[in-house]
């Protein structure tokens, strides 16, 4: 479904309007006293094309107002004159289309959009400073013909959900005892949460990243109060947010990670799991329970630490939006279950407890640390130049976005601040935000099925 939502937008819809803007020709004719200027495109009159693209700047500060007229705007290949006032030029994806209303507080700067426009050709005259004549060719729109591309987006997606919850209606209703192992997947996983919470280990971590996300909110908070000069500002509410996601899995996958490190391990050594298997009860239902329960050890304290410092980031700054907020902390868990599940497939796999701490150190570092490293490379080996200023190179920043989804800790960041916006048309850096619903989705489960595969096939092994 979601290789069918990419076709659909391809070949419904021009996906590259910059293009298309960029192959116009402007070309001069005549003497200097009476020139003809001539703005043309490879598309015929008249031609009517759906574009979709991201605004690249708000609609409100495109809007003509009533000032000085008669001048050339070469960024838009037009004359301004009176018959602008009040219209609104988009800029989508690079390409200028005049739309004939004012769509301030209508769409906003980053969203996805589809625009249905025509080519019109008028002709103009103005000084520069003879006499010059320009006959220009445009693409103009509607302000009915402008949509939202989450329109389509939910649909796609929802249909993803749809055939989710059956499939995992359809995998629960073959289940053989489905009510006796929903209670053993119960059981498991409190008991792994009881001695989980009492372990030392747990005691020492919880404690840490307790306090670090309690201070990290308080600090974010009182961010936003510097200097705009500084590089300490926070600029807004929502960009706290984003920055607490981000130290927020700094600390807690470090955690999913220590408390997961041995789960299968520290079993295998002490016997307890022949006896675990000798129970009626499922690998899959293993492999849950301990997913969930350990999930719990570190989720509980986190999300208690996270409301504690969300508390102290509102009560020094600014608001961030509800639905970020309730993003912030749900997706949390979601990413602690799937750093835990991604540490039991090394912990089923690992043949001593060296091997597994190292696998497990080696992940965290990787996603917490070098991933930035690891980009800056890949970045270098397929040519991207790494000079000052290189990261708001759009190359670059379409590379890092799309890289990100294989971080769950840059798609909690990317998730979070999807849900700071009014919809998932949104671009993060060059991917579509339903993509990054979707990523969040598969995450956990694969990583939940690679551990449940690499259990029972170690098992029959």
């Amino acid at each position: 479904i979601a290789i069918s939502h990419k076709i659909y937008w391809e070949t419904t819809t021009e996906t590259n309007p910059g293009k298309i803007w960029d192959e116009q020709t402007f070309a001069i004719d005549g003497p200097d006293e009476n020139q003809i200027w001539r703005i043309k495109f490879e598309q015929e009159v008249d031609d009517e094309i759906i574009f979709k693209g991201v605004l690249e700047t708000s609609p409100r500060n495109e809007v003509y107002q009533n000032i000085t007229t008669g001048g050339f705007i070469e960024a838009e290949g037009l004359v301004y004159t009176e018959d602008l006032y009040g219209k609104t030029m988009l800029n989508v994806g690079g390409m200028r289309i005049l739309v004939n209303g004012d769509l301030s507080g209508e769409f906003f700067e980053s969203e996805i959009i589809t625009i249905r426009a025509h080519l019109v050709e008028n002709t103009t005259t103005f000084q520069n400073p003879n006499d010059v004549i320009l006959i220009r060719e445009g693409w103009e729109a509607e302000p009915e013909d402008i949509q939202l591309a989450s329109d389509t987006d939910y649909y796609f997606f929802g249909t993803e959900v749809l055939i989710l919850l059956s499939g995992t209606y359809l995998y629960l209703k073959n289940m053989r005892h489905l009510r006796n192992q929903l209670k053993l997947i119960w059981h498991l996983a409190k008991f792994e949460f009881n001695s989980g919470m009492r372990s030392s280990r747990m005691v020492v971590l919880g404690l840490f990243f307790s306090l670090f996300i309690i201070g990290i909110g308080w600090v974010l908070g009182d961010m936003q109060d510097a200097d705009p000069e500084t590089s300490f500002f926070v600029e807004s509410g929502n960009h706290a947010l984003l920055q607490f996601c981000f130290f927020t899995f700094f600390v807690v996958s470090l955690a999913a990670i220590a408390v997961s490190v041995d789960s299968f391990h520290k079993e295998r050594q002490t016997n307890t799991l022949n006896m675990l298997l000798a129970r009626p009860i499922t690998r899959e239902s293993i492999v849950i329970g301990k997913a969930l329960g350990l999930t719990m050890v570190v989720g509980v304290p986190a999300f208690v630490a996270q409301l504690i410092g969300l508390y102290l980031m509102i009560l020094e700054g600014d608001i961030p939006a509800i639905s970020g907020i309730l993003a912030f902390l749900l997706f949390g868990q979601i990413m602690i279950f799937t750093m835990v599940t991604f540490q039991l497939c090394f912990a089923v796999a690992a043949r001593s407890g060296t091997d597994v701490v190292i696998y497990g150190l080696g992940a965290w570092l990787l996603f917490a640390i070098v991933w930035n490293l690891l980009v800056y490379a890949i970045s270098f080996v397929i040519g991207i130049e790494l000079t000052e200023g290189f990261e708001t190179n759009p190359e670059y920043q379409v590379l890092a976005s799309h890289l990100g989804l294989f971080n769950p800790g840059y798609v909690y960041q990317f998730a979070v601040g999807l849900l700071t916006h009014r919809t998932i048309a949104i671009d993060m850096g060059g991917i579509p935000g339903w993509l990054v619903l979707l990523a969040l989705v598969l995450w956990p489960l694969t990583c939940l099925r690679a551990s449940t595969w690499l259990f029972k096939r170690e098992m029959k092994g």
